[in-house]
């Protein structure tokens, strides 16, 4: 497992639309959903800066995760603008290998019917 964490400063005033944009039903995560090797993401707002906010995707591997980079280039060119439309700064922070993780069985994480 890998995760894909990335730091944001968010332009004061628009943080409602970028935690819309980010979140559980969101745009970008619907987008991350496509790909049954998306596991899922956790979208965190910093406490003492409300501006401030960090994403953790987590995907199955590293090759998939790039396969669905290419393979969505267009969309995601396409969020990435409204995306950049909210923020000051984003930040790349890296790509994570998960350590002693456990197996997971049943559906990913990131579908939200339970399924």
């Amino acid at each position: 497992m890998i995760a894909v964490v990335w730091q944001f400063q968010v332009k004061p005033g628009q943080q409602k639309a970028f935690e819309k944009f980010y979140g559980a039903d969101g745009e970008w995560t619907s987008l991350g959903r496509r790909s049954r090797s998306f596991l899922g993401s956790s979208f965190l707002r910093d406490q003492a800066d409300d501006t401030r906010y960090l994403l953790i995707e987590y995907w199955s591997e590293m090759l998939v995760y790039e396969q669905h980079r290419k393979s969505s280039v267009s969309d995601l060119r396409t969020l990435e603008k409204e995306r950049d439309a909210n923020c000051e700064s984003i930040v790349p922070l890296g790509i994570f290998t998960g350590l002693d993780v456990p197996e997971r069985f049943g559906p990913t994480w990131s579908r939200r019917d339970g399924v």
